[in-house]
């Protein structure tokens, strides 16, 4: 198992640090998300007593997947799972589980999936890069349209049911969960393929 070594001596001791009560959010697990936290956890003059992470599926890190299984995983490589261990931001930062839905700047809080409500006096955004169930363009196959032809805007959204066996993997959760759904339903063919699956 991993373990952190920590260090200190007399002068860290007997060194006066700046409390800082304000409570600051900061939305998302991304690696700026963790990079950010970790700065203000570690900083040596200042200590934060009011931190807290909301993210989908909490702090990072959690081992759900093996070496050889992540490598279809993007990633900038920031973080490892032994760096995560070692930070040990689970003893400093308070972590809500879910998804934020809105953010209400007058009243200062925001609004999670669960309808519960997280106030805040700083709020940092770091969703990182999220991939999105494709779009139909709805073209008509039958006129044989070249992709300048084909109507296509960033604000269209596909709203409608996503088929079981398409995928879109964001994080090592999305992985684990495509993972078992192709253990689970990988189906052989008359000629000896494989049932397909669509990843984004």
């Amino acid at each position: 198992m991993s373990y952190a070594l920590n260090h200190t001596n007399r002068k860290l001791t007997l060194e006066p640090k700046i409390t800082v009560n304000a409570k600051i959010i900061v939305v998302g697990a991304s690696s700026v998300g963790i990079s950010f936290l970790e700065t203000l956890v570690f900083c040596s003059h200042m200590k934060f007593n009011n931190l807290t992470l909301i993210s989908t599926h909490g702090l990072p890190g959690k081992k759900l997947l093996d070496t050889e299984q992540r490598k279809f995983l993007a990633s900038d490589h920031c973080f490892n799972d032994k760096d995560y261990a070692l930070m040990s931001l689970c003893s400093w930062v308070n972590v809500v589980v879910g998804r934020m839905t809105g953010i209400d700047r007058a009243a200062k809080h925001v609004v999670l999936s669960t309808d519960k409500i997280v106030p805040y006096d700083h709020l940092i955004l770091c969703t990182g890069q999220q991939y999105q169930v494709p779009c139909p363009t709805e073209a008509d196959i039958s006129q044989h349209l070249t992709n300048r032809e084909v109507p296509n805007s960033s604000q269209r959204r596909y709203t409608g049911k996503v088929p079981c066996n398409h995928f879109t993997l964001n994080e090592e959760e999305d992985c684990f969960k495509a993972l078992t759904w192709i253990r689970n339903n990988s189906i052989t063919t008359e000629d000896g393929g494989r049932a397909s699956v669509l990843f984004c």
